[in-house]
């Protein structure tokens, strides 16, 4: 189960600022309520530990790694979405800190991989009108590069967000990242409601997850309706979408799979048909609900560990 914080991403005029009903709860008591709902492990959106004061933050990591070790619940990943790509060199310097901050976080806190989706974008947003395609790619390897070296050192793995909008949005551009980056803790996180609406289209399911084999680390699991980039798709509740979760099971099951799925629930976000949340509008931000609920449709469609 992913925990977020409120207004994970800061503004967000059109949707408005997103929050949940676990927003200003700690990250120890997400932990054990988590726990209590029967999950094996957890992840963070990097903003929720950002929200920690200086003074605050020494006295959260000791109860979050107790209460990982009282519950036996693994803390899987720390999703650091960020600015790699930009012709802004200032954004990618600030953007590349902040994952390396997210690096000594997972390594203070016990967490065995940090998560980014290579922002700004390129196709969306449109930086194509600012930089070349060259540019971008370089952008992409170097930066990756770097933060995989700064992470070796603390024995923490990169996984790279295959998502639509940016550079690295299908099967062949995410093999050609960990040709070009060439570092062994690199490795690949597959969003799943990304894969019915961006990778799909291109080649089948299970075709994909087979080529990306051992270097899938992470899963986040969702479902979404939409469009091949980011302004025209929405996450909407469990089956509601194009995803097929019993698909998507087998494929990961075949290639032995053997790390983490979280449920990342984001429609808990107001939106429209431009926005972000579910098409009617309606936000669900019952996170209580949401744990439950989750867990028992993702069981039904043969996920998780057999009984």
């Amino acid at each position: 189960m992913e925990i977020w914080p409120n207004m994970p991403w800061g503004r967000l005029e059109i949707a408005g600022p997103a929050a949940n009903s676990w927003g200003n709860k700690s990250l120890e008591w997400c932990v054990n309520t988590i726990a209590d709902y029967g999950y094996e492990g957890f992840d963070v959106v990097y903003p929720k530990i950002m929200e920690l004061r200086p003074h605050e933050y020494e006295d959260e990591v000791k109860k979050v790694r107790a209460a990982m070790s009282k519950r036996n619940i693994a803390f899987a990943s720390i999703g650091a979405h960020t600015t790699f790509v930009t012709p802004r060199y200032f954004d990618r310097e600030n953007g590349i800190a902040k994952f390396k901050k997210a690096i000594d976080a997972a390594a203070d806190m016990g967490a065995e991989t940090v998560v980014t989706l290579v922002g700004d974008g390129y196709y969306d947003p449109p930086l194509y009108n600012l930089m070349t395609r060259k540019e971008a790619w370089n952008q992409v390897v170097t930066a990756t590069q770097e933060v995989a070296d700064y992470a070796k050192q603390v024995n923490i793995d990169v996984s790279i967000e295959l998502i639509q909008g940016t550079i690295i949005n299908d099967i062949q551009s995410t093999l050609k990242l960990f040709e070009q980056v060439d570092r062994p803790n690199v490795y690949c996180c597959v969003d799943v409601g990304t894969f019915y609406t961006t990778v799909k289209p291109k080649m089948p399911i299970k075709e994909a997850i087979k080529k990306l084999g051992d270097r899938v680390k992470v899963v986040h699991v969702k479902d979404e309706v939409g469009f091949p980039n980011i302004m025209q798709s929405q996450h909407v509740w469990f089956g509601g979408g194009f995803v097929d979760f019993t698909e998507m099971a087998e494929a990961l099951k075949e290639i032995n799979y053997q790390h983490f799925n979280a449920v990342e629930w984001e429609a808990w976000q107001a939106g429209g048909l431009f926005g972000v949340g579910e098409p009617s509008g309606i936000g669900l931000n019952d996170f209580d609900r949401v744990a439950v609920e989750a867990k028992e449709f993702l069981e039904e469609h043969g996920w998780g560990k057999p009984e």
